[in-house]
């Protein structure tokens, strides 16, 4: 059975999307988002939860595929895999009741519609696959898959600011893709078979290709995770893009990036100092500056943007740890998976509420917002598993002398704090904005109401490995959770009573995407100076015509002086020739 659900994981969506162009181009289907849509996501699931974790067990071999492909799920895959199939499933029921409902008699509405249908289930069938494949191959074609596809979700409403963010995004992904490519050849071309598992063989310190391979690998992927000055088109795609596609942006597709890294740097087997000590420096700076910008946005789902680049730049540092101390990682992998699992959801969570607080406007709204403030209590590590896991990522970094680390963590919990109340305070002024009663579809509810409770119970569902140790946090450990929380709501108040006067603060707020802004002006100044390059040679290209034509009308004339020349040349040779004759006979006698 398992090689079955291995196979139907990513071919499912493209069976479906196939069978639904077929019948609408048959005339058999004229619906949108059906329940045979719906269940796209379900063999991935259903793997996640049967598979032991153990890839002799969960493994698929096809030798015809591609350059021979190899299927499984380990330890580690079968946690990203259950969380993105999870994600994906209450997405696509929430996308059912946000999208579907403006299925109406427009043309070119339901036109968008079903192209974002097949779009979702093209994505999903990329991220699916780079999850389970274990051969470079399908991974590289299951991360490109996903990445350009996503790109028609990002633009699906096609408003200019759309258009403009998936340019933006396109460009990035195409440079990512780049990287990423230079990395899997490099690195292939010096492995006996394409696998995953064997590109942390190659990184090794002694190797003199490792170091210009793995900065690829970590730029290709740093692209997809949000690294600092390649992070730029999270905040502008999140922001455009429609609520369900931003959750799965957010939560599921950023972790590819993640997943990259942990397959193939060599952690926990080669020690690194120089590379880890950069990704921890990368990381914090991800973690701190992200919370910093976020905190000033004016939408919410840049917010939340910012706080997933904030939340990677976290998970970033551990993997610089990872490389620095390779004694430490097996210590760090329960804590980096429990950190994965519970980011995932509960940004899912949090991105679908914004879709329920654009439509919360009913006497039930007080029992709503209650259930509003538990994704953003966990994510700051005051509820269920975002306690757990801030603790044993804490615990496991204290164990081996990591407290520096843990202070600038603690910071950039407290810069977690400040993007929820933020995040909340624009969701309160968004359904204060609203004019009529109106209620949110049951779709969005029951799909938001679902996965609410899941991804505050992660720890205890989730497969973790045997030798986790999960605790509740002492009283030192709770002062050490509290206190960034409350030194975030003083400076939030703080914040309210400068602001609520006067809006000229909101004239200093960056805008989403940060530097996209500077790489915009430099592209078009390179894009100026190039014309004026052209210009330039056009210039001379112009002149040297001209010059070209005098020549030509001064043929004649240059001819016939160079036959005079030809001749008095001849004439000056015989007569050279003959004085050195005379000269050597005269020499001779």
């Amino acid at each position: 059975m398992m090689p079955v659900l291995l196979f139907l994981t990513p071919t499912w969506p493209l069976l479906l999307l196939a069978l639904l162009v077929a019948l609408r181009s048959a005339g058999a289907s004229r619906t949108v988002f059906g329940w045979l849509w719906l269940t796209a996501p379900l063999p991935g699931l259903l793997l996640a939860a049967l598979a032991t974790g153990d890839p002799a067990d969960t493994s698929l071999e096809m030798p015809w595929l591609l350059l021979g492909s190899l299927w499984w799920v380990d330890e580690v895959r079968q946690v990203f895999l259950l969380t993105t199939s999870l994600l994906w499933l209450f997405a696509g029921i929430y996308a059912r009741g946000y999208l579907g409902a403006r299925a109406d008699s427009d043309r070119l509405q339901l036109a968008r519609l079903r192209s974002f249908e097949y779009l979702w289930l093209l994505t999903l069938a990329g991220n699916l696959l780079l999850l389970i494949a274990e051969d470079i191959p399908s991974f590289y074609t299951g991360f490109v898959v996903m990445s350009f596809s996503a790109y028609g979700l990002v633009i699906h409403f096609r408003s200019p600011e759309a258009l403009w963010a998936g340019r933006s995004y396109l460009y990035l992904a195409v440079l990512g893709e780049g990287f990423m490519l230079a990395g899997f050849l490099g690195t292939a071309a010096q492995i006996p078979e394409p696998m995953m598992s064997q590109i942390p063989l190659i990184l090794e310190p002694d190797n003199v290709s490792a170091l210009p391979l793995m900065l690829c690998l970590l730029l290709g992927f740093g692209v997809k995770a949000g690294l600092p000055l390649l992070h730029v088109w999270l905040p502008v795609a999140h922001s455009v893009a429609p609520t369900p596609a931003s959750a799965v942006l957010s939560g599921a597709m950023i972790k590819a990036g993640l997943l990259g890294w942990w397959l193939t740097l060599p952690l926990g087997s080669s020690n690194w100092p120089q590379v880890g000590q950069v990704l921890i420096v990368t990381g914090l700076v991800a973690a701190l500056g992200a919370a910093l910008i976020g905190s000033l946005q004016q939408q919410a789902k840049a917010v939340l943007a910012y706080s997933s680049i904030s939340q990677m730049g976290m998970m970033t540092s551990l993997l610089g740890v990872g490389l620095i101390d390779p004694a430490l990682w097996p210590l760090l992998v329960p804590a980096l998976l429990l950190f994965v699992a519970h980011h995932g959801l509960n940004k899912g969570s949090l991105f679908l509420a914004v879709g329920i607080a654009e439509k919360l406007k009913t006497r039930w709204a007080p029992l709503l917002w209650i259930a509003l403030l538990l994704s953003p209590l966990a994510l700051v590590g005051w509820l269920g598993s975002g306690t757990l896991t801030k603790t044993l990522m804490k615990s496991s970094l204290y164990s081996e002398g990591w407290s520096q680390l843990v202070f600038w963590l603690t910071l950039g919990l407290l810069g977690t704090a400040l993007l929820m109340v933020r995040y909340l305070w624009l969701l309160s002024r968004m359904q204060k904005k609203l004019e009529e009663k109106q209620t949110p579809s049951p779709w969005m509810l029951v799909s938001w109401l679902l996965l609410l409770p899941l991804a505050l119970l992660v720890p205890w569902w989730l497969p973790l490995p045997e030798s986790t140790s999960l605790a509740w946090p002492d009283k030192k450990g709770w002062i050490g959770l509290a206190w960034p929380v409350a030194v975030a709501f003083v400076l939030a108040v703080m914040a309210w009573a400068l602001t609520r006067k006067s809006s000229r603060w909101q004239n200093y707020a960056p805008p989403a995407g940060d530097l996209l802004i500077v790489y915009q002006q430099a592209g078009r100044s390179l894009v100026a100076a190039f014309e004026r390059g052209v210009g330039w040679l056009q210039k001379f290209s112009q002149a040297g015509q001209k010059l070209f034509i005098g020549l030509r009308k001064l043929e004649p004339c240059l001819l016939r002086i160079s036959q005079q020349e030809i001749a008095w040349r001849r004439e000056a040779a015989l007569l050279f020739s003959f004085l050195l004759v005379l000269l050597s006979g005269l020499l001779l006698l």
